[in-house]
This record gives C-alpha cells, sequence and structure tokens, in this order.
C-alpha cells in the first residue's frame, strides 16, 4: 500500500477491501458491486471504472481534489485500487507532479522500492489484513517508462492548493535535502515518534506480563511471587520494579481495550522512568535482545509526550537516525503498511553518504 497523501492511499487490484472507502480502476473489477455485498459493505464506492481514462481521464488535479473533499466526510482510509496499468498511469501523474526536478530515473528507483515494499509488507504469514496475490507482486508492474511520458502536464499550483499532507519518508527526503516542508515533517515527525514509543512500551509492558509467573524472571528483578495475581486487573499493581507499567496515568482502560499506552501530556520525570523500566528488563533479563542503537533516542521520550517538537529535536531525531539507522527507524511496525520503509532507509543512507536528493524535493 502507497500512501499518496492525508487518509488516501494506492493499491493494486489483487485484493480489494469493501470496508474501506474506494475507486477502483481495473479492467476486471472496475464495475460497480452486487446489491447485496452493497448493503453489508462498510466501505463506499466512491468511483469506479475498467481503464485510468475512465475514471481520471485528463483532469488529474480534478481527480485528486475529489479524493481530499471524500476525506473530510469519512473517517477511514480511502484505497484507490488499480490493476498494473492504471497504477503505474496514477504514480507517473502523481510523483511527476509533486516531485517537480524528477526524471525517468528517479522514478523508476521510487517505483522498484514501491514494489520492493508491497513484497515484504503482503508476505502472507506477516500481514494481519489480509492475503494477497504474491506471484503477481514478484512478477512486478513491468516498464513504466510509457506511463511515464504519456502522463499529463498538471499545473503545479493546483495540486500546491490542495495543502495536501505528503508521505512520511517524502517529507525526510525533501527535508534532508534542503531544508523545505520543515513544519510539515515537524507534525508528522512528531506523530510517528509518539507511536514509535508507545508501541515499544507496549510490546515491553507485555513481555513482562506474559513473564510475570516466569520463575527466572522473578528472581532475576527479585519480585516476590505473592505480590502477583493474575485475577486482578492489573498484575503488576503491587509490584514496585515496574511502578510505571502499572500507572494508570500512563495505561488507560476503556470499554474495548485494556492497557491503551498514552504518553500525551505525560511529566517528565515518569517518561524519564517509563524509558527507565523498559531498558532495565533488556539489561537484566538474559535473553531478551534488541538492536540497542534505539536507546539513542531515549532522551527523546520526553519530546514524545510534549505538544511538539522543537527545532533542535527534530535535527537531533533525523542526525541520529542517519548516522545509526536500525529496524525500526522511527517507523512503528504497525504503519509498515503506511509508509515506504524501504525507501526511506533509501533517503536516509544517500544523506549519510553526502548524495544529492534534490531530485526528491516537494512541491
Amino acid at each position: 500500500m502507497l500512501h499518496l497523501f492525508n487518509k488516501v492511499y494506492l493499491e493494486f487490484d489483487n485484493n480489494i477491501e469493501i470496508n474501506f472507502d474506494r475507486v477502483v480502476i481495473s479492467e476486471r473489477y472496475g464495475i460497480p458491486m452486487l446489491q447485496q455485498l452493497d448493503k453489508i459493505a462498510y466501505g463506499e464506492l466512491i468511483a469506479h471504472g475498467r481503464s485510468y481514462d475512465e475514471v481520471v481521464g485528463s483532469d488529474f488535479a480534478g481527480f485528486i481534489a475529489t479524493l481530499k473533499d471524500f476525506g473530510k466526510t469519512t473517517d477511514k482510509k480511502i484505497i484507490v485500487y488499480c490493476d498494473h496499468e492504471a497504477y503505474k498511469k496514477v504514480i507517473s501523474n502523481w510523483f511527476k507532479v509533486i516531485l517537480p526536478s524528477l526524471d525517468l530515473e528517479t522514478f523508476k528507483n521510487i517505483v522498484n522500492y514501491t514494489v520492493y515494499n508491497q513484497r515484504i509488507v503482503s508476505n502472507s504469514q506477516l500481514s494481519s489484513v489480509y492475503s494477497v496475490d504474491l506471484n503477481s507482486l514478484w512478477d512486478g508492474i513491468g516498464e513504466v517508462e510509457e506511463a511515464w511520458n504519456s502522463a499529463v502536464e498538471t499545473d503545479p499550483e493546483l495540486i500546491k492548493n490542495l495543502d495536501l499532507n505528503y508521505s512520511y519518508e517524502l517529507l525526510v527526503a525533501s527535508y534532508l535535502a534542503d531544508g523545505s516542508k520543515k513544519e510539515e515533517l515537524r507534525k508528522t515527525l512528531h506523530m510517528f515518534l509518539r507511536r514509535w514509543f508507545k508501541e515499544m512500551f507496549t510490546d515491553n509492558r507485555q513481555m513482562v506480563l506474559f513473564n510475570i509467573v516466569n520463575h527466572r524472571f522473578l528472581s532475576t528483578f527479585d519480585i516476590d511471587p505473592g505480590l502477583i495475581d493474575i485475577t486482578s486487573i492489573d498484575p503488576l499493581a503491587a509490584v514496585e520494579q515496574f511502578e510505571s507499567y502499572a500507572d494508570d496515568e500512563i495505561w488507560e482502560r476503556d470499554a474495548n481495550a485494556y492497557g491503551i499506552c498514552k504518553l500525551e501530556g505525560l511529566s517528565e520525570e515518569k517518561a524519564i522512568k517509563l524509558m527507565d523500566t523498559l531498558i532495565e528488563v533488556f539489561d537484566k533479563f538474559e535473553g531478551m535482545q534488541i538492536d540497542r542503537s534505539v536507546f539513542g533516542l531515549k532522551k527523546y521520550v520526553t519530546s514524545a509526550c510534549s505538544d511538539t517538537l522543537s527545532d533542535e529535536d527534530m535535527d537531533g531525531i533525523l542526525e541520529y537516525v542517519v548516522e545509526n539507522p536500525f529496524d525500526t527507524c522511527i517507523v512503528p511496525r504497525f504503519d509498515f503498511q503506511n509508509v515506504n520503509f524501504p525507501l526511506m532507509q533509501f533517503f536516509l543512507s544517500e544523506k549519510f553518504n553526502e548524495r544529492d536528493l534534490s531530485k526528491y524535493r516537494l512541491l
């Protein structure tokens, strides 16, 4: 799934999810659904057609504006499902207008990373959302030069005036290129930084809960087994060593979920103590392994809890991941279908090797 802007994503047509709002451009599937399916679908079919020309035509900016306007009326993702031919035309028109300095070879590089990313996240064992035709993905989408050359010349101002929220990896590339899109990146980086810390704390706390009756775990942390009550709402409530993992200010409960990590507005003292708890688990408990380069970002846990990122913190985070890229690199695992992570790593590598990123600069 390729994030285009706001809540809009581009996806292949080999598995269409009817519970998302969607556009379908596909020779095989670009037809109305049966009335019976319409009645049970949560998502709305915004537009459909058997070809790109039938749905988009020559007004690409109008198509993008329609998607943005529809996004204001829904809380769901909007997915543009395409067969291979339509997919090539959409990405050609999209990247050609939002990246004014892009050339054919650089465009091919983006396409290659996009298809590669699709292959990874669509692994039928790893994907928790749906399965896809993996053979089709490994076959690729074929030659893209014709689609690139035939892309309509869209007035960049028409897209610029829509004030779109672009994908994370392109905001990073644009900022690393020449400092552009600073405020847009600040907001997006802060959101992902917070999600990244939330995921890390949630995973670690869950590991602790899984091992709370593990005799080696208890002895390592000198925990009295008599303090553990697995029938209680929070089995960690009486365990002093894991006070941060039993703090109701951090771990909210509602009618549908237990242990929701909330960092927003957390005090500096509690944020630091929470981070120290996580590091202590990895330091003390034999068998717990992690790429320890992630701990280099530990001082930014207070930034994740704050309302915004300072210039110093934003630059510090980016400088750190350029120098020390690691397995998630401030992209939570549950966002791997929302972010082109291999392309992000490519941009970080280009910056590390002091190569020119100007062709990836956004409007």
